[in-house]
């Protein structure tokens, strides 16, 4: 009967311990962070990283937030897209900073989606409905 116990306990680890590896192995392999509270994911928009945070601009100061600058975003091979910084006086802390990219992809941009480091959950889906509008997306 313990035999049993300690078989179940021992097996219980080892698949919960898989999994984290698994999610390791798979943010080595795709090179993408690990999800977590610094990174929520990606959003994905089709739009250019430019007309992104031009719509970003019009969005944010609808919802309490404001874009205070924003640039080209570069690396060693290029232009990757666009950076933007948004604030919000809203917070009972007081002023909140984040800072994000709109990165470049074939369909568009895309952009990580976190409290901590990209665009705020949310401006999300007011900037999703933002973009639909003005270029006729249902």
């Amino acid at each position: 009967m313990m035999f049993r116990l300690l078989t179940g306990v021992v097996f219980s680890l080892l698949v919960s311990a898989c999994g984290s590896v698994q999610s390791t192995v798979q943010g080595i392999v795709t090179g993408e962070e690990p999800t977590d509270e610094t990174y929520a994911g990606r959003q994905h928009f089709p739009v250019t990283p430019e007309e992104a945070v031009d719509f970003l601009s019009e969005v944010a100061l609808q919802h309490g937030w404001e874009v205070v600058s924003s640039g080209d975003e570069y690396d060693v091979h290029g232009q990757r897209g666009k950076f933007f910084r948004v604030e919000t006086d809203n917070l009972l802390g007081g002023k909140k900073t984040i800072s994000g990219v709109f990165y470049a992809e074939r369909t568009g941009t895309y952009t990580r989606v976190s409290e901590n480091n990209g665009l705020p959950e949310a401006l999300v889906e007011p900037l999703i409905a933002a973009i639909k509008a003005k270029k006729g997306y249902k």
